[in-house]
């Protein structure tokens, strides 16, 4: 009996889970030329003296930020309704409210480049929340670019 709820706790939480965003202090890679590197793939950035080092699956992709062009930054507000499903099932209700009324945004960049070729590329990542400022100012900074907001809001919350 135990082992059949243990089971049916965890086909309930698996979906909400799946969909859950990037860890903080990591980035996940959405699109772009780097063929060798899965869609959804997650991984870390190192902010170099020239470069920023992507590291994705085992593979690591340097971006010299004398190469970027453009620096793009928008969000996603959400609310938690799979993580509110989940917790009202699993605890009768309780902690579901709480979940509900709790906000979830996610962080997405547009990078610029050109690549060794001369040809203009790009790249989309989802920054975790305790690294999308410092990363995109310090991008903005070691490039020179500045950053461009998909709307206003977006720029309240990135200089809140």
């Amino acid at each position: 009996m135990m082992t059949r709820r243990a089971c049916f706790s965890l086909l309930l939480l698996a979906p909400a889970a799946a969909l859950a965003g990037v860890g903080k202090r990591e980035v996940r890679y959405l699109g772009g030329m780097w063929t060798d590197v899965p869609e959804g793939a997650e991984g870390t950035v190192e902010l170099g003296d020239d470069a920023a080092v992507f590291h994705f699956a085992g593979k690591s992709h340097r971006l010299p930020y004398a190469s970027i062009t453009s620096l793009e930054y928008g969000q996603k507000v959400g609310r938690r309704i799979g993580a509110t499903i989940g917790w009202g099932v699993t605890t009768l209700g309780v902690a579901a409210l709480p979940m509900l009324l709790s906000k979830k945004r996610r962080h997405f960049a547009t990078i610029g480049y050109v690549d060794e070729a001369g040809k203009p590329q790009g790249l989309v990542v989802e920054f975790g929340k305790d690294i999308n400022r410092s990363v995109m100012k310090m991008l903005a900074l070691k490039s020179g670019k500045e950053i461009e907001f998909e709307s206003e809001k977006a720029r309240e919350e990135f200089y809140h």
